[in-house]
């Protein structure tokens, strides 16, 4: 019994000697690294491997890094020239690609599988733009071995040759995975121009070993002008990102300056009678700069110029008493009175009632309706459009057209890391949420027609807006670690927020508006404050049903139609008690008016009619590595490789 667990014991032993004996492993892996006095390296590596005819067939695969991120989140890209490859001290055929930011050498014949046990290959090869510069030394931070072997390595050693006139000053090395700094090394030679370094323990798969040399400064020459040039073209994404970006809030404090900036204009103070002859629906578009909606109804400029063909006696407004609205042909309908009315309103009767004696407001004539105010809107456009304000949006549009296409091409170029798209993308997405909450928030909380509840969440939202563009700011500040990516982050920010302010601020008032515009504020102050102000505007004319009736119109395309009404029933009070309860309007017959209610009462009235009117149009589709502040894969070099 005793005989046999001995025979199994050796066996098994013997079974284990075996195993390790057909590992596929890196017995040594040996750099020669020479610095020369211009700046470049020479390296000579020997790497000595057991096949077995599992990963490794037909020899092996170096992967060398050529391209590293600085502290800056920038590219560095590395000159590289292969002198030699050599299997077992022979020249060896080989194939090189890239992977990535690797070059790969596979070193072997395609053709040709290895026989099984111990083979040394030995890679040869110069390169440059890896040596790092300080104030007091020049440095050689140099990654051995590469962190990315798919095979453990045994022993690993570096041999340093400093050029004549160098010696190193200070020392360093690092073991182990990637990001970690162990120090199971030796080193001798030390404050001379040559040094040895040597593992002190096998490196597992994925292990490594980074050296850091720093050495007497001035010895070996800088990169020059021409190493300055190659690393701005390595980086001419980033460049065409940063430089895009910060074109845009330049492009737009130019463009707000040259076009956006609003002449001198007069004083606002009341005025009694429209200017310039506006219509009232022209007034409208003229004073909101667009056709302004009401609430959740139509827009104003549509309902002042059914008020004012109501007014000439040329449509009436009919309510039923289940709320059905519909539009009749006025008693005024000769061919001398439709010829003289303005553009807009003529385009408007004629859609609506040239050719009919009554029109509903449903959905039978939803398109009538709709292409009714299509007509109305062209037709103004057409007359005033541009006249009085310019949206200037042939100057807006580039700034957004730069910015977007500097944003797609600078980072396919640049090919960022991730923590680099960590800052930028939400910096982006957080500034472009932001401003956009903050647009709609502001339209909401402007809005002077809107419900006051609009305009608290209208508020709210603007402030919520406000609040996540300043985290974008500030998250860009504090939380990223690349300072060009950080400039560039902060660069769209500001960009992305300037795109939204010129939004508004690109429009400006031409010559003439800058005088028409404060006359209609000031008719508009007049309409609104006719009854508060009343003592205080002495030269106001005498209120009268005409001028109240002739004027309603205007007040409703304004917005104030309320206040406008109010004021004609405090009139009615004070001179004629009895006509109070007793007027209505020849142009509107239904429900929504009550007498005793002048001023709530037409508001009521024009609210039913704009909701009608919308709801019956159809609706659109909707630190250096030799003071220790380094770790196993830092600085040049490096890689990996495998077998093939």
């Amino acid at each position: 019994m005793t005989r046999l667990a001995a025979a199994l014991l050796l066996c098994l032993s013997l079974f284990a000697v075996s195993q390790a004996q057909a590992a596929e492993e890196i017995r040594e892996y040996a750099s020669d690294i020479f610095v020369k006095t211009d700046g470049s390296l020479e390296v000579t590596e020997t790497i000595t491997v057991n096949a077995e005819g599992r990963s490794i067939k037909r020899g092996i695969y170096r992967d060398i890094p050529l391209r590293a991120h600085d502290s800056w989140g920038l590219w560095t890209d590395n000159g590289f020239d292969l002198i030699e490859v050599l299997h077992n001290g022979k020249p060896s055929p080989y194939k090189t690609e890239w992977v990535d930011r690797f070059y790969r050498i596979y070193i072997g014949d395609a053709d040709v599988f290895i026989r099984h046990g111990v083979h040394r290959y030995t890679i040869r090869y110069n390169t440059t733009r890896q040596l790092r510069y300080f104030d007091g030394y020049d440095e050689l931070y140099w990654n051995v071995t590469g962190n990315f072997w798919d095979f453990p390595i045994l022993k690993a050693s570096a041999l340093v040759h400093l050029p004549d006139g160098a010696t190193s000053e200070q020392v360093a090395a690092y073991t182990g995975g990637y990001g970690t700094a162990g120090r199971e090394y030796t080193v001798s030679g030390e404050g001379s121009s040559e040094l040895r370094f040597e593992t002190k323990r096998q490196l597992r798969r994925h292990e490594g070993l980074t050296i850091a040399v720093g050495f007497t400064k001035g010895v070996v020459g800088g990169e020059g002008a021409g190493g300055g040039l190659y690393w701005l073209w390595s980086n001419i994404g980033y460049f065409i990102f940063a430089l895009g970006w910060l074109f845009v809030p330049l492009y737009y404090l130019f463009v707000w300056n040259k076009v956006g900036r609003d002449p001198p204009g007069e004083t606002v103070i009341p005025l009694f009678h429209p200017p310039e002859n506006l219509s009232p629906a022209a007034m409208s578009f003229v004073h909101f700069k667009s056709f302004k909606a009401v609430r959740r109804g139509s827009d104003l400029a549509y309902i002042a110029a059914l008020l004012s063909l109501g007014v000439k006696k040329m449509l009436v407004i009919d309510e039923d008493k289940k709320g059905k609205i519909s539009f009749a042909r006025g008693a005024v309908s000769d061919a001398a009175s439709i010829a003289g009315l303005p553009g807009g309103e003529k385009s408007l009767y004629a859609r609506l009632l040239g050719s009919r004696e009554v029109i509903s407001l449903d959905k039978r004539f939803g398109k009538t309706l709709q292409s009714a105010q299509s007509s109305l809107q062209s037709a103004i456009r057409h007359e005033y459009g541009g006249k009085f304000f310019k949206h200037n949006l042939g100057w807006f549009v580039p700034g957004i057209f730069v910015g977007a296409i500097t944003l797609i091409l600078g980072l396919i170029l640049q090919q960022p890391s991730d923590a680099a798209m960590s800052i930028v993308m939400p910096a982006l997405f957080t500034s472009i949420f932001g401003t956009a909450i903050a647009l709609f928030g502001w339209f909401m909380f402007s809005n002077p027609v809107a419900y006051r509840i609009t305009r608290l969440i209208g508020g709210i939202l603007l402030l919520a807006g406000s609040l996540a563009i300043g985290a974008a700011a500030l998250g860009v500040l504090l939380l990223g670690d690349l300072p060009a990516w950080q400039v560039a982050g902060l660069l769209t920010v500001i960009g992305i927020v300037m795109i939204a302010l010129m939004f508004f601020l690109l429009g400006a008032p031409t010559l003439k508006g800058a005088k028409v515009l404060p006359r209609i504020e000031g008719f508009k102050l007049y309409l609104e404050t006719a009854e508060t102000n009343r003592l205080n505007m002495r030269d106001a004319p005498q209120m009268s049903e005409e001028l109240y009736e002739r004027y309603l119109p205007y007040a409703a395309g304004l917005g104030v139609e309320e206040p406008w009404s109010k004021a004609w029933a405090a009139h009615l009070a004070r001179v004629s008690p009895d006509r109070k309860h007793d007027y209505h309007p020849t142009w509107y017959r239904g429900r929504s008016w009550t007498p005793d209610r002048i001023g709530s009462a037409t508001a009521a009235s024009v609210a039913a009619v704009s909701a009608a009117m919308a709801s019956a149009m159809p609706q659109p589709k909707s630190s250096s590595g030799s003071s220790g502040g380094g770790f196993s894969g830092g600085g040049g070099g490096g890689g990996g490789g495998g077998g093939w």
